[in-house]
């Protein structure tokens, strides 16, 4: 038998590890402030020896850094293991990290250098992580990307780690994988504020804005400050509040004395709220005693601008504009420079960085030159990256087409947005496609995002009629909003959206024109075992070349329950469906266009042309067998319960409990006026569903009514199926992700 004691002083928390495979480094790093030596240990089983070679480097490395930034580390001894069975990345402890699997060097380093880093926050200083977590887990990442950045001056990691350099981010830094995190989580309205109890943080949020966003803003302060005035602020603070658990009012008041700075804008802004950053450069003018720089502050948080000045590609004045005016001049000296920046080193998390450049060169001053690349990137800031990609498609009038989209979707998205994808069709022998074009808000409050924007689709959609003489021509105007403050963590998401469209169709020589516009309203309530969504959209619609008016309402209620959550999840889901329609001034032969569907909308009863079909006016043959799971949501191909009155039914479908989770099997029931009485119908079967995208369903048996409505008896023929991928003029609705 044998015994080991070991004592610590000054720690609130410790952690043992012993395993008998483990190899052993050993090391030593000198302290920079009080040349005091410490000792640094690696231990790792056989398997990772590998990647753990260098990890004594990694050790002192992270040592002796964050102690010349923070403060001399107090303790005689640090220790990384090797955790077997760790969960996640790592988990530090004072003395002592555990690190999980890493894939490479270079995250191995990121991670042991990151855990680390907490024994200064979490445990020398000892702040409270559940209520304050970025004052440990954020101050830690800027010191962690302050490390890479300065170990690694040079390096352009993001590149390789997404797809091997394919989306063209091999500009980007670890510094700009914070950056661009935090941006699209903001631009999607979705972001919290940086002071979030840990418990109410969303899992994207956790991760996003207490460790990246933290770490950003404060990377802003040290530009701000530069980087001897902030490491003589956060050593004064670590020398003031070590092992003394201070709280967010402590570390402000010692940050200010120390700086001499009023610091409001970060704590009370950018810590406390998810305001956001815009500045603007608006104009660059000779002078004359030399030039005048104007930048303007377009956004919600009111901090300090950083103006740099370059000529000759080299950075010959650095401004700072305090906080305090919408609008500032700074006076530039000597001639006018080639080029004008706010923020060249891109420490400022700017959500729209396309206003932040002037360059002489350039034939319009503030616009930057195009830049196209293929697929998809980072939207850079000295360029205007249009991205493209090659596309194919078909449906059973355009026959095959093929072509080219243009669209600026990088990352992050920009607040403008814009998708153009023409096709060669074969079938038309002309140009089909889509396009959409909008612009996102980002409101301080009522809105976490408000976005206006058009979506155009033009298609061919008749075979009696050769090449370019049918075809249909949508033009779609719409405002959507999310509705609630950015901040809420709230199982409840809301949204409104309000569209307009004229559609044109042309048949040979004749040309019918629709307009009609909707107000919709969905809620959704989500919680880990039990999803809840309501939505009501009310709808009118008219024929501009008579007098065909319709208006009706559609209320729609899921519910989904999860009843496997361990080995496999599965779900099983309820539906009620209601549709009135309150207007119906429209001649007989258009009822089953116009009318309501027990089995959803085909091809002729899409009227705001949502969605995208293989055969839009097909009547007969597998095309007609496609509809969507709106209105009635009966996964049948029969027209029999369309109604210019009412419907309503009631859906069940169910996740078998088998592998892979794609079969399942559903149950529909519904009634409908018919003008004269009330009729109702049962469908039931099995299914194959691919998320929300495709579904195949297959009936087994049916109600006589519906049996009955079927000319032909080929089961064949009552195979339905549904495809949903329109990525237009959608809500952006992503609560469930984040």
């Amino acid at each position: 038998m044998k015994t080991i004691r070991y004592t610590q002083k000054n720690v609130h928390d410790f952690a043992w590890f012993a395993d008998k495979r483990y190899m052993v480094l050993k090391g030593e790093v000198e302290l920079p402030h009080s040349k005091r030596m410490v000792t640094s240990w690696a231990m790792f089983t056989p398997r990772n020896k590998g990647l753990w070679s260098k990890s004594i480097e990694y050790l002192n490395d992270a040592t002796f850094y964050y102690s010349k930034w923070n403060g001399d580390y107090p303790y005689d001894q640090v220790t990384a293991v090797d955790g077997t069975i760790s969960a996640g990345g790592g988990m530090e402890y004072p003395n002592v990290t555990v690190i999980g699997n890493a894939n490479s060097a270079y995250d191995l380093e990121v991670v042991i250098v990151h855990e680390v880093g907490h024994n200064w926050f979490y445990g020398q200083l000892g702040t409270n992580e559940r209520v304050h977590g970025w004052m440990d887990e954020g101050i830690n990442t800027l010191n962690e990307i302050r490390y890479m950045q300065t170990k690694y001056p040079d390096n352009k990691a993001l590149s390789d780690m997404l797809f091997g350099g394919v989306m063209h981010m091999n500009d980007l830094s670890h510094h700009d994988m914070a950056d661009i995190s935090y941006r699209a989580i903001a631009g999607l309205g979705e972001d919290q504020p940086i002071q979030t109890h840990s418990c109410r943080f969303t899992s994207a949020n956790y991760g996003i804005v207490m460790y990246q966003k933290t770490g950003l803003v404060f990377y802003y302060l040290k530009d701000y400050l530069g980087d001897d005035l902030f490491d003589e602020c956060m050593r004064a603070y670590y020398r003031e509040w070590e092992f003394k658990h201070p709280q967010p009012e402590d570390m402000r008041t010692s940050l200010e004395k120390t700086s001499g700075k009023d610091l409001s804008w970060l704590f009370d802004d950018l810590i406390n709220t998810t305001n956001h950053i815009d500045y603007k450069l608006k104009s660059v003018k000779r002078d004359k005693t030399g030039s005048l720089a104007t930048v303007k502050n377009k956004g919600q948080v009111d901090g300090p601008i950083e103006i740099n000045v370059f000529k000759n590609d080299s950075l010959v004045e650095t401004h700072w504009v305090e906080p305090g005016a919408k609008k500032s001049t700074v006076h530039i000296i000597g001639s006018l420079p080639d080029r004008v920046v706010i923020d060249a080193s891109k420490d400022i998390p700017d959500m729209n960085r396309q206003n932040n450049s002037w360059s002489k060169e350039r034939l319009f001053n503030k616009y930057e030159p195009l830049k196209l690349e293929f697929l998809t990137g980072d939207h850079e800031q000295d360029r205007t990256n249009i991205f493209w990609t090659p596309i194919i498609g078909g449906n059973m009038y355009d026959k095959f087409m093929i072509g080219a989209a243009l669209h600026n979707y990088g990352a992050p998205t920009n607040p403008f947005n814009f998708i153009v994808a023409p096709f060669y069709s074969f079938g038309r022998q002309f140009v089909s496609g889509m396009a959409d074009f909008n612009y996102t808000f980002l409101p301080k409050r009522t809105f976490k995002i408000s976005r206006f924007g058009a979506s155009i689709k033009s298609f061919k959609h008749d075979s009696t009629y050769r090449r370019n003489e049918s075809h249909y021509i949508a033009v779609a105007p719409y405002w959507m909003a999310k509705i609630g403050n950015r901040g809420d963590a709230s199982p409840f998401s809301q949204y409104i959206k309000v569209q307009t469209i004229y559609n044109k169709d042309k048949f040979g020589p004749t040309h019918i024109e629709h307009a009609g516009a909707y107000i919709e309203y969905n809620v959704d309530f989500k919680k880990p075992d039990h999803r809840v969504n309501f939505n009501v959209r009310n709808e009118y619609f008219t024929n501009a070349n008579n007098s065909d008016e319709l208006g009706r309402i559609l209320v729609e209620s899921t519910y989904k329950f999860r009843y496997l959550r361990n080995k496999m999840e599965r779900w099983i889901e309820l539906r009620g469906f209601i549709g009135h329609m309150y207007l119906n001034d429209f001649a007989p032969a258009n009822n089953y266009r116009y009318g309501m569907s027990l089995a959803g909308a085909d091809g002729t009863q899409d009227l705001f042309v949502d969605e995208y079909y293989f055969g839009r006016n097909a009547a007969t043959g597998m095309w007609s067998q496609q509809r969507n799971e709106n209105m009635g949501g009966f996964k049948s191909t029969s027209a029999y319960g369309t109604s210019i009155h009412t419907v309503a039914t009631a859906n069940f479908y169910a996740q078998l409990p088998i592998k892979p989770g794609i079969f399942g099997v559903f149950a529909d029931f519904g009634t409908f006026d018919n003008g004269v009485t009330f009729n109702s119908a049962i469908n039931t079967g099995l299914a194959l569903r691919f998320g929300s995208v495709f579904g195949l369903y297959f009936p087994v048996w049916m109600s006589q009514q519906l049996e009955d409505s079927y000319i032909s008896k080929n089961y064949a023929h009552r195979i339905r199926f549904t495809l949903k991928f329109n990525i237009q003029n959608k809500p952006l609705n992503i609560a469930g992700l984040i």
